[in-house]
């Protein structure tokens, strides 16, 4: 058989049945051109970073209080030595006097070398989007959220807000 042939007949052979991949175990390709977030509350308002700053999610630790520190700063958290700075956004960006829910949680994120982390309200689901599903910030979000948010994904009736790691970083050092 000439070689040319050889290859013609192999690029039509398909690989064994019990070598493929089973149908619910292969990825669509919305599935892998997708990116995660963590959803998580701040107040009234859903709230997402993506999975790729996030290193762990933990309740809410004993904080050290930092005297004289902006009213973002809710503390500063030791977490198997490392010491956090730890941002409390919804002293930023909600109206003053907003009790804190009952069982707050830490996010604890990555920038760079760099890590911090936030103090929410309760943590979500964890959200799957693509490019294509992340719409442009609406006009009626409050400005204050604006100037953090670069997309919101919506699913239904729901509106999640998606932050940007490095603009939450920048806004918790200018405060």
């Amino acid at each position: 058989m000439a070689e040319s042939e050889h290859l013609q007949q192999s690029e039509h052979l398909q690989q064994p049945e019990h070598l493929q991949q089973p149908e619910h175990l292969q990825q669509s390709e919305h599935l892998q051109q997708s990116e995660q977030y963590c959803s998580f509350l701040i107040g009234a308002y859903r709230c997402a970073v993506s999975m790729h700053h996030i290193t762990e999610v933990l309740a809410q630790e004993r904080l050290t209080p930092v005297p004289l520190a902006p009213h973002s700063v809710a503390g500063l958290l030791n977490l198997r030595g490392q010491i956090l700075t730890v941002l409390d956004l919804r002293a930023s960006l909600l109206p003053p006097g907003l009790p804190l829910s009952e069982e707050p949680m830490v996010l604890v994120l990555e920038r760079g070398s760099q890590s911090f982390a936030l103090l929410v309200d309760a943590i979500g689901d964890v959200l799957r989007a693509a490019d294509e599903e992340l719409l442009p910030t609406p006009e009626t979000i409050p400005a204050c959220f604006r100037g953090l948010t670069t997309a919101v994904i919506q699913q239904g009736e729901l509106i999640t807000l998606v932050l940007d790691a490095e603009r939450i970083a920048q806004a918790g050092a200018a405060a």
